[in-house]
């Protein structure tokens, strides 16, 4: 009857180890999941702010490739003093008369 009562000591503390091992286990799993949630909660954050920026960059879109378009399509000959009077001086007003919005301050 001892060796029985041994046999089932021996058993329960397997047991037990196995529990405690699986209890630690979870517990390092549950704070590597808490983190990772902190972690995504402050990156929603920054990205609510990025599509913000997107959307306000995709209003002006238009505005600043026709800029850049006509920079590069037709400037490159001119010097320095010759190309920002075109496309500050006379691009950029003419974009604004007709209403296209483009970056304030927009330099191509």
């Amino acid at each position: 009857e001892l060796a029985a009562l041994k046999g089932r000591d021996k058993n329960a503390l397997k047991e037990k180890k196995e529990v405690e091992d699986q209890a630690e286990a979870l517990t390092t799993r549950a704070d590597l999941a808490k983190r990772l949630v902190g972690g995504l909660a402050s990156e929603n954050v920054r990205w609510g702010e990025e599509i913000e920026k997107l959307k306000s960059n995709s209003l002006t879109l238009v505005g600043d490739c026709m800029l850049a378009a006509g920079f590069v399509s037709y400037v490159g000959a001119f010097d320095k003093d010759l190309r920002e009077e075109l496309w500050k001086n006379q691009w950029s007003a003419d974009l604004k008369e007709r209403g296209i919005p483009m970056t304030e301050g927009s330099d191509p």
